[in-house]
């Protein structure tokens, strides 16, 4: 038997391509808030081995019905982003769990902070 684990968040997103991943490396002060990926308002940069994902972390329990509006507000952002990169028309969804880590490098811009919490499957870049 599986223990529904209803206290730990979920990610949304997808795996960034090269066109992605250069625009959120060329991302002006103004709109480096929309990835901040130390708040799950608007899009969270989140790693899995070498790829970086984009989308949110969702830290309530997630009804089906959520899901398209949820998989919109993050492609909407992009869009506002950089109207002319390709984005995916499906996302993907994972588990994952708060874990404490001493360090989190940084990646694209975004710095880490030293005693900052880090998702454990998707590693969370601060």
């Amino acid at each position: 038997m599986l223990e529904l684990l209803v206290d730990e968040p979920i990610f949304v997103g997808f795996k960034a391509g090269r066109a992605l991943r250069q625009l959120l490396e060329s991302l002006g002060s103004a709109d480096k808030k929309y990835v901040s990926s130390e708040d799950s308002t608007f899009l969270r940069l989140c790693s899995i081995g070498e790829d970086l994902y984009v989308g949110k972390v969702i830290h309530e329990a997630l009804a089906t019905d959520r899901v398209d509006d949820i998989r919109r507000n993050i492609l909407s952002i992009l869009r506002k982003l950089g109207p002319a990169v390709p984005l995916p028309t499906t996302l993907r969804i994972f588990a994952c769990r708060a874990v404490n880590e001493s360090y989190s490098p940084s990646v694209d811009g975004v710095t880490s902070s030293p005693s900052a919490p880090a998702l454990s499957a998707i590693r969370a870049f601060r």
